[in-house]
């Protein structure tokens, strides 16, 4: 049986998320906190039997999916009011307490702070009164008195003078937010990237330990699906979901290629070395030789080499390339950026790339002709 050298890789645990705005790109929930998580991708093979003994002759895929299930330790209300579709709001109103001095049968608080507002599903304001040293029972203490939200007074309660009262009511606090979840629970569409770290059975090159890299989940489109419940075990800490099903991604601009009947995209699986210098194994230049016209220019077509042979486009020409020109003729010129600039005279000569690969050199030299056009 044939073995190959290829070293093996691992993939454990989630090191990172962030949930962000599909259009904008603004991010508005990331935790490291993860304590699940799962990416399910799926597909229906439907059998198409024929023939003696009706034997399978074709499986046709359908219902493409994929799945997200990720629980994050960290509490977070932005996050639960996307599962929700819901509207998040500062300015909750939210319960305060003030210790009021009765100084006559009449009581009522400083508005000066916190003016009396109504709770949230009430249409007025409220309070509740306790008397400073006495006991408290839901009988005696429990009932819901009128306050003025303008003067602070108190209606239908009869204080006694010279004792001191806490009065608990509700008041407008900016910081507090708040989620409104209404009848219609339609879950955001939203953009989730998730990073998860691999590794080596061994220290590599140039890392430390044994990761080597992370792969990266992207799900363009994520439709979330209103999993927000809150967890009040007293044993068990409330999460934060991330679930959902990943719907079709069709780009807003124009593909470079021409194909029929273009598939949508689902997600994205990308996979990042941390130490890069071992997958490129060389240079090439697409066509082998440069043709510039005489007094126009040329970006050089500089690939990497990958080692399974494929060609990458490295993207930023600049990074970690140099050009020489050797024997060029009159008023040619090479940029630092591998942009080659023809004067009037043609002619032919020679172009040597180098690209810093770790600690090796990798070098090729092609033809560079300048032509009349």
């Amino acid at each position: 049986m044939i073995k190959f050298t290829d070293t093996s890789v691992y993939l454990k645990g989630t090191g990172n998320a962030i949930v962000s705005d599909p259009q904008t790109g603004d991010i508005f929930f990331q935790s490291s906190q993860f304590t699940t998580g799962s990416i399910t991708p799926s597909v229906n093979l439907n059998e198409i039997r024929a023939g003696v003994g009706n034997p399978i002759v074709a499986m046709i895929p359908s219902d493409a999916a994929v799945a997200v299930d990720f629980d994050s330790a960290a509490f977070s209300l932005p996050m639960k009011a996307a599962q929700l579709g819901a509207s998040l709001q500062y300015s909750a109103p939210s319960q305060v307490c003030q210790t009021v001095n009765a100084t006559s049968t009449s009581l009522a608080v400083d508005i000066t702070t916190y003016a009396p507002t109504a709770p949230l599903g009430m249409a007025d304001p409220i309070c509740f009164v306790q008397e400073v040293g006495a006991a408290s029972f839901v009988g005696v203490d429990g009932t819901a008195y009128d306050i003025n939200p303008t003067t602070g007074v108190i209606s239908g309660f009869t204080a006694t003078s010279g004792k001191t009262y806490k009065v608990w009511y509700y008041a407008i606090k900016p910081a507090a937010q708040y989620a409104t979840i209404t009848s219609l629970i339609d879950p955001k569409v939203v953009r989730l990237e998730v990073q998860f770290p691999v590794f080596s059975n061994k220290t590599s090159s140039g890392v430390k330990g044994t990761r080597i890299g992370y792969m990266y989940v992207t799900i363009p489109y994520l439709k979330l699906q209103a999993d927000a419940a809150v967890n009040g075990d007293q044993g068990t800490a409330d999460t934060t979901k991330v679930s959902g099903q990943a719907i079709a991604y069709e780009s807003d601009v124009v593909t470079p290629t021409c194909a029929d009947g273009d598939e949508a995209v689902l997600a994205y699986y990308t996979y990042v070395p941390d130490n890069a210098a071992g997958n490129i194994v060389g240079l090439a230049v697409v066509g082998g030789v440069v043709e510039v016209v005489r007094s126009t220019s040329e970006q050089v077509p500089v690939r990497l080499v990958m080692a399974d042979g494929s060609l990458a486009n490295p993207g930023n020409f600049a990074n970690g390339f140099t050009y020489t020109l050797t024997g060029a003729p009159s008023g040619t010129t090479v940029s630092n950026s591998g942009v080659i600039t023809a004067g009037t005279t043609a002619g032919d000569c020679d172009l040597t790339i180098q690209y810093a690969n770790g600690d090796e050199t990798l070098t090729c030299t092609v033809s560079v002709s300048v032509v009349a056009g």
